[in-house]
């Protein structure tokens, strides 16, 4: 009997080992993926929009504006495989209906009472917003800024005018959103484009935005755990 307790306080706690091991593994890699930078990298030229994002400077496209037209006749499945596929897309579109229709029909026949908006939680409201747009906008880089772009008009004089005014604006507003956040630029050309058939400037505008997710993360536990605290979830839940 002894030895069987033994052997069993033996498994437990390579069990126990195991899972702390795991745990930790897990927590590691949570940590690294928050202090890991992510990026994306956003270009306009030609009148297409392209985003890429990724990790560690690496990006791969995720968006493309406007998209590719897709091609006028889907390819129809083929094969044994495409069959089944088919069929179990319609098998999951019919579950997923059916899962809806219930909960649609149970939430009509519970109604729940929602909490009403106070002073109180109104302020809760602000001030967790401007705790995480602040932590927002210091976590936020805006690195690689190319920007070409050429003003024009009805006539020179026109261009020239509209020449005038946005760089009036342009550098306030840049040296405003400085204070809030990291600004890098590597090219800025604002250039008064005078061709009136053909533009003589390319626009285009290229920029990457880099954060940590680790101080973001935290700022919104911090305003979650204070709206829970102050029944602020009722609002919505």
């Amino acid at each position: 009997m002894g030895a069987f307790l033994a052997a069993a306080a033996a498994v437990l706690l390579f069990l126990l080992k195991a899972v702390g091991i795991l745990l930790l593994v897990l927590l590691a890699l949570v940590l690294l993926v928050l202090l890991c930078p992510f990026c994306a990298d956003v270009e306009w030229q030609g009148g297409v929009l392209t985003v890429k994002a990724g990790v560690l400077g690496i990006t791969f496209p995720v968006y493309v504006y406007p998209k590719p037209e897709p091609p006028t006749e889907p390819a129809e499945p083929k094969g044994f495989f495409g069959r089944l596929k088919v069929k179990r897309r319609a098998r999951r579109a019919a579950k997923k209906a059916e899962k809806q229709k219930k909960t649609g029909a149970e939430t009509a026949a519970l109604p729940r009472k929602k909490a009403k908006l106070t002073l109180n939680i109104l302020c809760t409201i602000l001030r967790g917003a401007g705790r995480l747009m602040r932590a927002v906008f210091g976590a936020l880089r805006v690195t690689k800024i190319r920007v070409c772009m050429g003003v024009r008009g009805e006539d020179p004089a026109a261009a020239a005018r509209s020449y005038g005014k946005l760089q009036a604006w342009l550098y306030p507003v840049l040296g405003c959103l400085d204070h809030f956040i990291y600004l890098q630029f590597d090219e800025l050309r604002i250039l008064p484009d005078f061709g009136q058939a053909e533009p003589t400037v390319e626009d285009r505008v290229s920029f990457r935005l880099s954060a940590q997710a680790l101080f973001i993360v935290v700022a919104a536990v911090r305003v979650l755990y204070e709206f829970w605290r102050e029944k602020v979830l009722d609002l919505f839940l």
